[in-house]
């Protein structure tokens, strides 16, 4: 079943991009470029298009021009991304594209877009090039990064009480990055990082890593890893008791994969999300249209792409319409950001600041359902969750 839905997306893509008719100019046109089968395709997938549309929807015509939503799977391959964003700018009137996923296809998006006068809306992609060395006219970012994962979610369990951190990190550039960002969060907060251990990625045993963050007296295990990894080191903690000596931290950890993981395993994390289904009377709503074709409650990400289409919708609607992308994303700086789901503004490197919801997975004894995973814990305000403008190589940055 997953190779035919696999299939019938692969066909999407042609249908979207090998179309011989030229796009109707008078119509607004908005790409959910994304992983609709793949890994991350439960953070931001089908949910992103279905986002993306509900966001069309509830703006309506810019301008008295509709606003039409088409997709296509990336494969995870920053290659393939280009050549349908190429196609989309081309030949189907692309105005804008929204979520990129990853890193590296945002950053591979960003000259093309720069290039062809369009706007690249990231929501999910998590590097901080995007709003500093790799900034552009072009883009904005609306997702959490690596910034928020490495210090603010450290700054928060500082504040309170954990002191003395041992790092599990898995052992390439995603982990490095987060190892270097979290040791310098609890250094600078007066805490301690009182060991480290790297892990090749897809380990099976942890057993020798654990024991080395038994005897390091820490009060505090962070697991700057991910996917399978994640849920292997964190079941096999638990198997070794270390949950009843340390506070689990999980900086890059998320609703779906919380989802995934089950409440056995996840209990008792802290997490940070930018929004959760069920915070209150807006999210719980729009849950309720959203799951009509999803089935399922929607992501952070995909709380993130509706945010993002809605602003970006207003500022067409500003400029008088989405021709010049560069003046349309502008306008996205001029203008206070307002949905039903986040406050807040964009910054001149094109960063959203928005706060950030700090939560714990709750306990199987807690939860009213399966997508009833999270309580709330605090926020992280907006002006502490990203990276600061002080000292940015931007160029966007005056």
């Amino acid at each position: 079943m997953k190779t035919l839905t696999k299939s019938l997306y692969v066909a999407g893509i042609l249908l979207s991009v090998c179309g011989a008719v030229r796009a109707d100019e008078n119509t607004i046109r908005i790409g959910v470029l994304t992983d609709m089968s793949g890994q991350m395709s439960d953070y931001s997938g089908p949910g992103a298009v279905e986002a993306a549309k509900l966001a069309a929807k509830d703006f309506g015509a810019v301008n008295g021009k509709p606003v039409e939503i088409i997709y296509a799977d990336h494969q995870l391959k920053p290659d393939t991304a280009l050549g349908i964003l190429r196609q989309w700018y081309d030949n189907r009137g692309v105005d804008a594209v929204v979520d990129l996923t990853t890193s590296s296809i945002a950053l591979a998006a960003v000259n093309v877009t720069r290039e062809k006068n369009k706007v690249a809306l990231n929501t999910g992609a998590a590097t901080i090039e995007l709003y500093r060395e790799k900034c552009s006219p072009n883009s904005v970012m609306w997702s959490m990064d690596n910034y928020t994962y490495g210090h603010a979610v450290p700054d928060f369990v500082l504040k309170n009480g954990g002191k003395k951190w041992f790092l599990l990190v898995t052992d390439y550039a995603f982990g490095h990055g987060m190892q270097a960002l979290i040791t310098e969060a609890v250094t600078a907060a007066g805490g301690k990082v009182v060991g480290a251990v790297r892990h090749p990625l897809g380990t099976a045993d942890f057993s020798s890593f654990l024991l080395q963050a038994v005897g390091s007296g820490a009060d505090v295990l962070a697991f700057a890893n991910s996917q399978g990894d994640l849920v292997n080191s964190l079941k096999q903690a638990r198997e070794f008791g270390l949950n009843s000596k340390m506070a689990f931290v999980a900086p890059a950890n998320a609703y779906h994969s919380v989802v995934s993981m089950g409440l056995e395993l996840g209990q008792g994390m802290t997490v940070v999300d930018p929004q959760y289904w069920d915070f209150n009377d807006e999210t719980r709503a729009f849950t309720k249209r959203f799951e009509v074709t999803t089935k399922r409650p929607p992501t952070g990400g995909q709380f993130l792409a509706y945010s993002a289409i809605y602003h970006y919708l207003k500022a067409v609607a500003a400029v008088g319409n989405p021709t010049d992308g560069a003046a349309v994303v502008a306008k996205m700086k001029e203008l206070p950001v307002s949905d039903p789901f986040f406050k807040g503004t964009v910054r001149a490197d094109g960063r959203f600041l928005y706060d950030v919801q700090v939560s714990t997975v709750k306990k199987p004894s807690e939860s009213k359902g399966p997508f009833d995973v999270y309580k709330p814990a605090g926020i992280i305000p907006a002006a502490e969750a990203f990276a600061p403008l002080k000292g940015s190589p931007c160029s966007l940055v005056k």
